[in-house]
């Protein structure tokens, strides 16, 4: 496991979409006036990979959760915040983050879905990546990884 901390890439988040690929893997959260503070730790295993999990979906202000269905009373921030649309049928909708480190980022430290989490993530937060095609490593690293560091936005394995 050190082995695989101490050879993370780090990728600048203002070229993320070029620095990124499509391959599976780990990544880690820092904070920037903390480099040592992991606080947020996930996998991606999509067929799209890194780029995907992390540009299109932690990075991108439009990805939002429109259905009443996936919010709870902890999204009660970013609910009274929401960003709206018109749904199909003409009924009005509130849109909060849909990623899981954005959400988590919205309830800790009551912040605005979309631009606003997307801006704290750019502006406080350093990214590091470990890439590998092997799933049951990934999952096993990312287990025991936030049971150790205990990172504050990540909700499961703590």
């Amino acid at each position: 496991m050190n082995n695989i901390l101490s050879n993370l890439k780090y990728i600048n988040i203002s070229n993320a979409s070029n620095e990124l690929t499509e391959e599976k893997g780990i990544y880690f959260w820092y904070e920037k006036k903390r480099p040592d503070n992991v606080v947020y730790i996930g996998i991606a295993l999509g067929r799209k990979g890194l780029r995907h999990r992390i540009f299109s979906q932690h990075l991108n202000p439009k990805y939002l959760e429109f259905r009443p269905s996936k919010h709870n009373s902890k999204d009660s921030f970013q609910l009274e915040n929401a960003i709206y649309r018109i749904g199909k049928k003409g009924d009005v909708r509130k849109g909060i983050d849909k990623s899981s480190f954005r959400k988590a980022i919205g309830r800790n430290l009551l912040i605005c879905s979309g631009e606003d989490t997307c801006s704290y993530i750019t502006n406080n937060l350093l990214l590091k990546i470990f890439e590998s095609n092997d799933e049951e490593l990934l999952k096993l690293l990312e287990k025991e990884l936030i049971s150790f560091y205990k990172p504050i936005f990540n909700t499961s394995f703590k």
